[in-house]
């Protein structure tokens, strides 16, 4: 018998309504996401990634701005039909976030013990005193110098990495099933970049803990990730194990995002590789395949008739009516260079 995924997104579309009226910003998209598997989730902005995150925790507005169409189902239990109530308590518990940027996710008024701290007493029920060792165990856990002192600091008093790993060990608090991190070292340095990615994959490993990593860095997705979804205009246009995507992409998208990565070798100013276009608003949605206007590979069927997203072999999908013609093309080209 098959093991259930931890979660399983099925068709869920997330409609906003805005002055100009409703948009769809994800549009049927559907993935899962194995106990203890750090999942990638890759797509240049505006593609819906953060949203997707955002609904699974269901932090819209459901009252006035957004509705939610589909299945988040999280061990068998569908988020999307739970009351609020039940819903605040899952979260920070079972399933928990890391955010772009934290200095706008902390509150500057309150210690950073305090923040971890009330997590911990609301969800786990301890005591202020236990709750406080929580936040100096979790804050020594993701490597924060000195916790006993740094828990009475304030969120100014401390680096832009620093910052980060107090909301890693904010989401860690409670030790959830999921955590949901959402572009957590796109405004880092380089060197504490590659600190936090090493934090998160010791934690996946020592906490068996899943992750949904997600990024516009397609360099990230190849350290940190065993499976990648790529987004595009809110659906999903990819779908692989990263191994196989990297030495294999179908989508002419995924193809050229892993183009964009800059090259070390020759001139590197030959080497850059830039998608031609812009995304197409979500008030004017193309007709047939959303990434038509920017490919290269486009024809008439592609302008008028949207695509399906296909398996294929080893559960490799793609949304793409001529993925097979261009492998072929490109294979041929690549062997009459080699010659």
């Amino acid at each position: 018998m098959l093991q259930q995924p931890l979660l399983e997104i099925k068709e869920l579309k997330t409609h906003f309504n805005t002055e100009r009226g409703r948009v769809t910003a994800v549009d049927g998209i559907s993935f899962h996401l194995e106990e203890g598997e750090i999942l990638g989730v890759v797509g240049e902005s505006g593609c819906g990634k953060s949203v997707t995150s955002q609904s699974i925790l269901r932090l819209f507005d459901e009252k006035y701005t957004v509705k939610y169409d589909g299945e988040i189902l999280l061990n068998g239990l569908d988020l999307l039909k739970l009351p609020m109530s039940k819903m605040q308590k899952l979260r920070g518990n079972d399933v928990s976030m890391i955010f772009q940027d934290p200095l706008s996710s902390l509150n500057p008024v309150y210690t950073i013990g305090y923040q971890i701290a009330e997590s911990v007493m609301l969800h786990q029920k301890l005591s202020k005193k236990a709750a406080y060792e929580r936040a100096v165990e979790m804050l020594r856990l993701t490597g924060i110098p000195a916790p006993e002192k740094r828990v009475n600091d304030y969120p100014h008093q401390l680096s832009g990495g620093m910052r980060q790993r107090v909301m890693i060990a904010m989401a860690l608090a409670c030790k959830p099933k999921l955590l949901i991190a959402d572009e957590p070292t796109t405004a880092l340095d380089v060197t504490i970049q590659a600190q936090i990615l090493d934090l998160i994959i010791g934690l996946n490993k020592e906490f068996g803990m899943s992750v949904i990593f997600i990024t516009h860095d397609l360099g990230v997705v190849a350290e940190v990730c065993t499976r990648v979804v790529v987004m595009y205009l809110g659906q999903v246009v990819e779908e692989a194990d990263v191994e196989e995507l990297f030495a294999r992409p179908y989508h002419p998208y995924t193809k050229g995002l892993m183009k964009s990565i800059p090259q070390m070798d020759g001139d590197r100013s030959q080497n850059l590789h830039v998608i031609e276009g812009t995304m197409p608003s979500l008030h004017d949605m193309p007709k047939g395949c959303r990434f038509a206007s920017r490919c290269p590979y486009a024809d008439e069927q592609c302008k008028e008739q949207a695509p399906k997203l296909e398996t294929l072999q080893s559960m490799h999908k793609v949304r793409c009516w001529h993925y097979e013609k261009i492998v072929e093309m490109e294979e041929l080209t690549y062997a009459d260079a080699s010659r």
